[in-house]
């Protein structure tokens, strides 16, 4: 079963069960989830805990032992593994433990963020089945003022629109950030519905951005936070030349789609691509092909490419103002 952080405790709170997988990009998420999962685990008797690393040589002999071997303090015992990235030796010895769970053993299996074939795959599905998945990951543009409003919520803080959208703003791609200011605010105004001045005086900007929520930015259409973005990766000191790559292979994948959706129709060419693309990524990918059209996106590549060459030769303050050039044109 899948089911998404907030969701966690009321799946675990009366009987966790015997395998809890926790993937995703967002480290406090996975955290938290991980800590939730611990405590709830050791209240309902599992005493004791193992964790391995399934990255590299790891110790297979050892895991399977403790699979097997009864706990030293308890009827029942945690078994915590992870890995950084999956590969054919871990998870072809994921699908062989899978086989070895019973009552007295509780598995937490933790790593980044899986893609559709990943999900998909014999190991995940297996452990799905025989338990529950957190999805850990950052929340999307549109969901992240929900969850800043719980966020405040469960501090016992109240706070109106206005205020929301600029935390949006300052922490957005910053999750940590975002609760150690949320708990300092709790400690500065107890139980009070703030106000944007409160707030104003008392946070730090800690927003952080990566090239892809740029471009999905430009897809979706969205210039305020596109600039935003943009503005920001700069001032990190982002290369200009790695946008501009980042942004023409964009373009020529949607170069590519707008010729071959003259054949076939755009609906059934996005569920085709491979690796497979998220529903919400189909349709930032649809809705920029409504407003570009085949011969701008030419025009766009040719762009990109000008720039590229000409950040090699001198790279100058004009050449960010081509980028911008670039940029505007998704969002006439």
């Amino acid at each position: 079963m899948r089911i998404y952080p907030e969701q966690l405790l009321q799946h675990i709170k009366e009987q966790i069960p015997g395998c809890c997988l926790i993937f995703g990009d967002e480290a406090l998420l996975c955290l938290e989830a991980s800590d939730q999962i611990l405590h709830t685990a050791k209240s309902q008797g599992y005493l004791e805990k193992f964790s391995f690393s399934l990255d590299g040589n790891f110790e297979k002999d050892q895991i399977y032992n403790e699979f097997n071997s009864l706990s030293l303090f308890s009827e029942k015992k945690i078994i915590e593994l992870s890995f950084t990235k999956s590969n054919k030796d871990n998870t072809a010895f994921i699908r062989e433990i899978s086989q070895l769970l019973h009552a007295d053993i509780l598995l937490i299996l933790q790593g980044p963020k899986l893609n559709n074939q990943q999900m998909n795959s014999v190991w995940f599905k297996t452990l799905e089945q025989q338990g529950i998945f957190v999805a850990a990951n950052q929340p999307p543009a549109h969901r992240f003022p929900q969850w800043i409003f719980q966020r405040l919520k469960s501090l016992h803080l109240r706070a109106d629109k206005d205020v929301v959208d600029y935390l949006c703003v300052h922490f957005e791609g910053n999750l940590l950030a975002a609760k150690q200011e949320f708990e300092k605010l709790a400690l500065l105004y107890p139980k009070q519905h703030l106000t944007l001045q409160q707030v104003e005086q008392s946070i730090t900007t800690h927003n952080h951005f990566s090239l892809f929520q740029w471009v999905d930015s430009l897809l979706d259409g969205d210039k305020a936070r596109a600039s935003r973005i943009l503005n920001q990766l700069k001032a990190e000191g982002t290369e200009l030349l790695l946008l501009t790559a980042t942004l023409s292979s964009e373009i020529q994948k949607l170069l590519k789609l707008s010729y071959q959706s003259c054949r076939t129709p755009l609906p059934k060419l996005l569920s085709q691509q491979q690796p497979k693309l998220w529903p919400a990524k189909q349709k930032l990918i649809s809705d920029a092909l409504q407003r570009l059209k085949t011969q701008q996106l030419e025009t766009l590549t040719i762009q990109c490419a000008e720039i590229e060459v000409a950040v090699k030769v001198e790279n100058n303050t004009d050449n960010w103002l081509k980028l911008d050039a670039v940029s505007s044109a998704f969002f006439n």
